[in-house]
């Protein structure tokens, strides 16, 4: 059964702390954490693995922060055309760089797809459930 202490060590432990800063923080013998550590060193495995998965997903490269990062891209670029002295060459890039976006954008936006609760009557008079993409809005 662990104690109070015990406990505080694998937490510090999971935090990445040192043996020597354990050690001051819990006033106990850098030898008798290295013991803990081998006693616990499956729960603070396990306290490790699940603080990196939180921090994963804290920072994971999903689909939605893609879209919302090219469209701020999008917005600086624009910004910047417009600030541009037309006399400088890299106005081209900007340019370049732009379209790469809006095409990854509207390939991005193509791809996602709603049933946009509109019912339309087709040429025979049947009921059709119009689908609306993103790129429609």
């Amino acid at each position: 059964m662990m104690d109070a202490k015990q406990r505080e060590f694998i937490l510090l432990r999971d935090n990445g702390e040192s043996y020597d800063a354990i050690a001051k923080k819990l006033k106990t013998s850098k030898a008798t954490l290295i013991q803990w550590n081998k006693l616990f060193e499956e729960e603070i495995k396990e306290l490790q693995f699940h603080s990196f998965i939180k921090i994963k997903e804290a920072h994971s490269w999903n689909q939605k922060k893609k879209y919302e990062m090219l469209l701020k891209q999008l917005d600086k670029i624009d910004e910047g055309i417009l600030d541009a002295d037309l006399s400088v060459a890299t106005l081209k890039d900007l340019f370049t760089i732009k379209n790469s976006i809006l095409s990854q954008v509207e390939s991005m936006e193509r791809n996602i797809s709603v049933n946009a609760n509109v019912i339309k009557k087709d040429m025979l008079g049947d009921d059709e459930m119009l689908q609306m993409k993103l790129n429609e809005a």
